[in-house]
């Protein structure tokens, strides 16, 4: 166990080109530390921004950026070689959350610390920065409870339903805002209203109440922290 520990702790010094034991030694590092940062965003993360592939990548994302830099090594030429071949990728996929950005950010530099054998960094980092988005998380911090939230619906042009709708909102919420109303089409218009609900544990009674007016269409209900089903 003690030669284990020294053999670990001699890993923290990136000198020369990695053998074949200590590269799977900093990608299963790699793995291991790139896991807790997708179980902490799978656990932290609320809305409906979340992404089963964006948790996945988080693990894969460690392990690709620990496999260049193992790559790398100390050779200038390899980096420079290998900074022009990923220039030639380009990456579409918008990213929906601020906090994606950050969790992507994390798992680079959980790859790079393993990468450069420095496990026993990648560690105290994944650590200390996993507590503070678990803190983050409990303590609910930067939270609002304003019961804020977003209603759209399609219904007939120049009917009543909308009408219905709008009185509706105007007895269940504290505040009620028309945000837009746009041609739908097929002699409809879509609406958009900003709301603000007295409770907004009766989210579901209020979508529910409006799918039940005759007319509505493709109602939506989005809450702040949450996706409300009619």
């Amino acid at each position: 166990m003690t030669d284990f520990l020294n053999k670990l702790l001699s890993l923290t010094d990136p000198a020369g080109s990695a053998s074949m034991e200590v590269s799977l030694l900093c990608l299963v590092g790699a793995f291991v530390f790139g896991q807790v940062v997708a179980w902490v965003y799978v656990w932290t993360h609320k809305g409906p921004s979340y992404s089963v592939s964006m948790a996945r990548s988080l693990i894969v994302l460690s392990l690709v950026v620990a496999l260049v830099m193992l790559v790398i090594g100390n050779s200038l030429a390899r980096a420079f070689g290998l900074f022009g071949a990923l220039a030639l990728i380009r990456f579409r996929t918008p990213v929906k959350d601020a906090r994606d950005t950050v969790f992507l950010f994390f798992s680079v530099a959980v790859g790079i610390a393993a990468g450069t054998q420095n496990l026993l960094g990648a560690a105290a980092g994944t650590t200390v920065i996993c507590a503070v988005l678990c803190y983050l998380h409990l303590a609910n911090f930067g939270s609002r409870r304003e019961n804020g939230g977003l209603v759209r619906f399609r219904c007939p042009s120049g009917g009543a339903a909308e009408q219905q709708a709008r009185d509706l909102l105007k007895r269940a919420c504290a505040g009620v805002s028309l945000l837009h109303m746009r041609d739908a089409g097929a002699e409809l218009m879509e609406y958009a209203y900003e709301v603000r609900l007295r409770d907004q544990d009766h989210s579901p009674v209020l979508a529910a109440a409006l799918h039940d007016i005759d007319g509505v269409q493709d109602l939506s209900l989005l809450m702040q922290d949450e996706y409300v089903e009619p």
